[in-house]
């Protein structure tokens, strides 16, 4: 039982009716902060990146700050029909909020992901105005939120590490509101604790930080049953830190090339233009390629390249043959397209950065003929198979 005061409290504003808190909180600039230093620590403490995977399943927790959307505007008239007016309203709407997760990844776009949250305690309090009699009547609410929920998350790549997500989801909420009055006050309406399934929504960001451990940042709203009038929901600005399975080693971990060795044609390209004496030697980027739908170097080809120029130097009585291969997926005129561009972007890394003459370089694209690993399943966009084909190699013709 709270205690009854004497005294006149001070009226609302005519144009405002309560008090709130400001909206930058120290917890709000520090986990702006730390969402920051997602986007830039990487950066600046890794010297390689690695490419982001689709694991089969992944676990993972992440805190951040909570944020009650409150509006007592129906419990203010139910005060006023009271004869009790409030005089004032202070709100505490934010607090500390966690969840743990685990999930599985149906494909590269979407995952099932399941967990528990709990989005903390939120509170206000308030005066009357005062009676006839001098008397003022405190009142103050609380409000706890926790649950469970399961979800169904697209995620869209960009690039080899950063991915944006979106999110849709059930929560089965437990909810537990309370208000701490005294008589001649009844709210007994508001009083109560509830158990229901309501839906959830956010979006987020995700960069992969090793091959096993992935960070993401994420904002989401919980909708809650409207246990004091408000407006019903919560709003989760989380940091969080993802474990997961099955993940494949660094992509720019380059593999030194194979030094030029005579060998039968095993690939049923045309042949290139040819002396009839000409005896081809095959040359095969090691390891890594290119990234999927992409024609841009990798650092690692860069580095394979590199190598490949000191041997080509070496060599000057050679015409040289580039051919850009993809994987099967996607229409065969996009794939032509993307093996010619890919053709292209070798070219031109040996001409302006090797120093090799032009006119000793060729480039065509095959497509996604002649595979290095045939793709069984090619709706499996980032397969062993699909990565292996998605290649250039060289073919060196003596004169």
């Amino acid at each position: 039982m709270l205690i009854q005061s004497k005294g006149v409290a001070p009226a609302l504003p005519a144009d405002a009716s309560v008090a709130s808190c400001p909206h930058l909180t120290p917890r709000t600039l520090a986990l702006w902060f730390c969402s920051g230093c997602v986007l830039v620590l990487p950066q600046l403490v890794m010297a390689d990146s690695y490419r982001m995977e689709t694991p089969s399943w992944y676990v993972g927790a992440s805190v951040g700050e909570s944020r009650l959307s409150l509006d007592t505007s129906q419990l203010e008239r139910d005060m006023q029909a009271q004869g009790l007016p409030l005089a004032s309203l202070s709100r505490n709407t934010n607090d500390t909020g966690y969840k743990l997760f685990a999930g599985f990844a149906l494909n590269d776009y979407l995952a099932l992901e399941g967990g528990y949250f709990r989005l903390g305690e939120v509170d206000f309090s308030a005066v009357t105005a005062a009676t006839p009699d001098g008397s003022t009547y405190p009142l103050a609410g609380h409000l706890r939120d926790q649950g469970a929920n399961l979800d169904l998350v697209a995620r869209m790549l960009l690039g080899s590490a950063f991915a944006v997500t979106a999110r849709l989801g059930l929560t089965y909420n437990d909810t537990d509101s309370r208000l701490e009055y005294q008589r001649p006050i009844n709210l007994d309406q508001y009083d109560r604790s509830k158990h229901y399934l309501k839906h959830k929504f956010g979006a987020g960001l995700e960069y992969q930080l090793t091959p096993d451990w992935g960070m993401r940042l994420e904002l989401e709203r919980y909708r809650l049953d409207d246990l004091w009038g408000d407006q019903g929901d919560m709003k989760l600005l989380s940091l969080g830190l993802v474990y997961q399975y099955g993940q494949r080693t660094a992509y720019a971990e380059p593999t030194a090339a194979p030094e030029p060795t005579a060998a039968p044609e095993p690939y049923a390209d045309p042949p290139a233009p040819a002396a009839p004496d000409a005896a081809p030697v095959l040359i095969e980027l090691a390891d890594v390629h290119f990234e999927f739908n992409q024609s841009a170097l990798t650092p690692a080809a860069k580095t394979i390249l590199a190598q490949h120029v000191a041997t080509l130097k070496a060599q000057p009585d050679t015409q040289v043959q580039i051919a850009g291969y993809t994987s099967a997926s996607g229409t065969d005129a996009y794939n032509q397209q993307l093996s010619e561009r890919r053709a292209q972007a070798v070219q031109d890394y040996l001409t302006n950065e090797g120093g090799l003459t032009p006119a000793r370089l060729t480039s065509i694209g095959y497509g996604e003929a002649s595979p290095a690993e045939v793709e069984i399943k090619p709706s499996e966009l980032r397969s062993s198979a699909a990565m292996a084909n998605m290649r250039v190699l060289f073919r060196l013709l003596l004169q």
